[in-house]
Formats: structure tokens, C-alpha cells, sequence
């Protein structure tokens, strides 16, 4: 299909499915992915995507999109909060990824084999996935984004995600090369690329200051901006650690490196770089990720789709709640902690679909994620919102830690 005729489309199909959810309380995002999955069932696929080229640009602006919104994650981390609930977030965090990653992995190595060692670790990896922004946007929503488990459930999913890019890469890497010597030059690739970064952020921070000084227009500083990022990520690549590395660390520096500017243009850079990626290049996202999805597989396998989604959510659940004697929060909120472990959002489809894509993990593995991701995003603001209004003072009320000697 001619492409001036496939944007519009992708367009008003996104986001016209996006808004009529909305409408009926179902988060939006439920309604742009599976306006995706239905822009890549037959034979509107074939209509829309049966040409090459149609693909070609598709995949491309599916790739930038994955690239901006990773960057955002990593503009959009809140250091001061991570810092305020260190102890809780880190507990939960590192407790709900490693217990979910234990029963993923153990689950594929035991009721399906066939799919080898690779493939169980990185569905275990996947399954650690958090959406720190879907859950921003719900605590926006209930008016509890600045209270104290507010931040624990943010900054939680913050840490999970970068850990789960990290596992993935490594992972990826592994599966390049499978050797010792691949291994240490990985390492030695991630050092490099770290080193390079710091002189990168050095750089960057003076450039930023010099703009300020020089009192840059929006244009100039959001172009300066989108050139810092796709350099990082090129520099990640061409390291052999993978575009999303480069992408999350890339928002994670320039966020940093924007102290020197006008906090107003650090708002306004990450307003523009938002509506930017969430506004035009998501959807072709979205649309992608419906591409490569297969509904007949998940008939095929229901246990696998079952299974899935339960592992899922009681790693998430268990995790969050055995951290209880280790932290100031009650068993009632680590309960409400763990819904919000559970909601994966697009990050899971962002994390699922590179996945797929690096060769890592077969179709129907995909396509169980994918379902999983939408289940798990649909059911947490309702619960989230009910326990609210259930009890007033869930979302600050802390109690002291014990003593680990009582």
C-alpha cells in the first residue's frame, strides 16, 4: 500500500481504538495494542503490509519507536525517589524479578524442554518486566503519585527494567557468539561502552550549559537532544551490546546532563520528545508488534498462555510480599505492590518483541507474552483504584522495620 495511505490508517485505527476504550475505563493502551493485533490479522495484513517496502518502514519505525521510549524511561527516572525508598524498591524489585525468573525458567526447562536452556532463560528474563509508566500514569490518575508506596511502586518497576535490558543483552550476546572468549569480550565491550558514556555525558553536560548560555531555541535543544540519543544507541550497537542498552542509558545520562540547563526546557525537551514518540511513531509500534503476533498459536497453546500468565503474576505477588519483615510496609500494601509488579504495559511488548526479533524466543512464546502483557495491564487499575478508596491511608502509612535480630 502506497505509504501516505498506511500512516493515516495506523494512525486513526491506533488511536481511535486507543479513545473508545478510554471511554469504556479500560486503559488506552489495551485498546492501541490490540488495535495493533488487529491491524496484523488476515487479510487486512495482507492489504496493508503485503509489500516489502511496507514492512521495511513499518519494522524501521517500530525499531525508533522502541528507541524513544526506552529513552524515556530512562529521561523519566526519578533518581530522587529510587533514592527516598531505596531500601523498599530494591527489596521488592530484586525479590519479584528473581522469584518470577526462577519459576519462568523452571517451568519452560520442565514442561517444555525442546525449547533448550536460551530460550527458558530469556522467558524468564521477559517475565521480570515491570511498567514503571503504566503505573505512573494510574498513581496520576488516583492522585497518588507523590506518596510513599507511590514511589516504591515507580521506582521498583524503574529498577526491574533496567536490570531486565541488562540480562538481555548479555543474554544476546551469549547467543552471538556461545563461547568463553564471546563472554569475556562482552564484558569488556560493556566496559568500554560505559567509559565511552562518561566521556559522552562529560561532553554532552558542557554542550548543554554552553546552549543555555548561548539561550538556545526548543528546536535547537530537542534536535541536539535526538542526535545525543541516536549516537549513544549507534555506539551501543556497533559494540555488539544492542540498541537498547544504548537507548535507556542514553535518557538516563541526558537527564543528568540537562541539570545545567533551565528546568523549564528540561520539561519542555521531555514534553516534545513524549508527544513526539507516543503521538506519531508508537502506533507503527504497536502495528508491529500485531505483525508478528499469532492469535492461532495461543489456541495451540493454551497451557502455555495459562501458565504463563499465572507464573507471571505469582512471582510478581510472592516476591513483593516475602520482603515484609525487611521493610516499613505492611502485608496489605506489599499486596497492592504486587498488582503493580504485575502490570507490564508496552514495556513487556517493547522487551518481548526485541526479544523475538534478536531470534531469542519462537512465535508462540511471543504471542503468550503478549497476551499475558494485556491481561496484566487491564486488571491493575481497578484493584488499585478499590483499594484506595477501601482504605484511606494505604498509600502512606508505613510501620518500623524489625529488627532482623528479633
Amino acid at each position: 500500500m502506497n505509504l501516505f495511505f498506511l500512516v493515516p490508517i495506523v494512525l486513526i485505527v491506533t488511536f481511535g481504538v486507543g479513545i473508545l476504550f478510554k471511554k469504556l475505563g479500560i486503559p488506552s493502551l489495551v485498546g492501541q495494542i490490540l488495535s495493533g493485533i488487529l491491524l496484523g490479522t488476515q487479510p487486512i495484513k495482507t492489504i496493508l503490509f503485503g509489500s516489502e517496502s511496507s514492512l521495511l518502514i513499518i519494522d524501521f519505525l517500530a525499531h525508533l519507536a522502541i528507541v524513544f521510549l526506552l529513552f524515556l524511561a530512562g529521561l523519566e527516572i526519578d533518581i530522587t525517589k529510587i533514592r527516598e525508598t531505596q531500601r523498599e524498591s530494591i527489596l521488592v524489585s530484586l525479590s519479584s524479578a528473581l522469584l518470577t525468573f526462577i519459576f519462568g525458567f523452571s517451568f519452560l526447562m520442565l514442561v517444555f524442554p525442546r525449547y533448550g536452556v536460551l530460550t527458558a532463560l530469556v522467558f524468564g528474563v521477559v517475565l521480570m518486566v515491570t511498567s514503571e509508566a503504566t503505573n505512573v500514569k494510574v498513581l496520576m490518575d488516583l492522585n497518588s503519585l507523590d506518596t510513599h508506596l507511590g514511589a516504591v511502586m515507580t521506582a521498583a518497576g524503574m529498577v526491574d527494567n533496567i536490570f531486565v535490558i541488562i540480562f538481555l543483552e548479555v543474554l544476546a550476546g551469549i547467543w552471538r557468539g556461545g563461547g568463553v572468549k564471546e563472554i569475556v569480550m562482552l564484558q569488556i565491550q560493556l566496559i568500554l561502552f560505559i567509559t565511552v558514556s562518561y566521556a559522552f555525558f562529560k561532553i554532552v553536560s558542557n554542550l548543554f550549559r554552553y546552549m543555555e548560555r548561548k539561550k538556545s531555541n526548543q528546536t535547537e535543544l530537542f534536535s541536539f537532544v535526538v542526535i545525543s540519543v541516536m549516537l549513544l544507541v549507534a555506539l551501543s550497537e556497533a559494540l555488539g551490546l544492542g540498541y537498547l542498552m544504548g537507548a535507556i542509558i542514553g535518557g538516563f545520562i541526558l537527564q543528568i546532563a540537562m541539570r545545567g540547563i533551565d528546568g523549564r526546557h528540561r520539561k519542555e525537551i521531555a514534553k516534545v520528545t513524549e508527544v513526539f514518540a507516543l503521538g506519531f511513531i508508537l502506533p507503527f509500534f504497536f502495528a508491529n508488534v500485531g505483525i508478528n503476533f499469532d492469535i492461532y498459536s495461543l489456541f495451540s497453546s493454551l497451557d502455555l498462555l495459562v501458565t504463563t500468565t499465572v507464573i507471571a503474576f505469582l512471582g510478581k505477588f510472592l516476591g513483593s510480599i516475602i520482603v515484609n519483615r525487611f521493610t516499613r510496609l505492611t502485608l496489605k500494601q506489599l499486596y497492592y505492590v504486587g498488582w503493580a509488579m504485575n502490570s507490564r504495559g508496552a514495556t513487556e511488548l517493547v522487551i518481548a518483541l526485541a526479544a523475538m526479533q534478536m531470534g531469542l524466543i519462537p512465535l508462540d512464546i511471543y504471542s503468550a507474552l503478549i497476551a499475558m502483557s494485556i491481561i496484566s495491564t487491564v486488571v491493575f487499575p481497578p484493584i488499585l483504584a478499590r483499594g484506595i478508596n477501601k482504605n484511606p491511608g494505604l498509600m502512606n502509612y508505613e510501620q518500623e522495620v524489625p529488627s532482623l535480630n528479633s
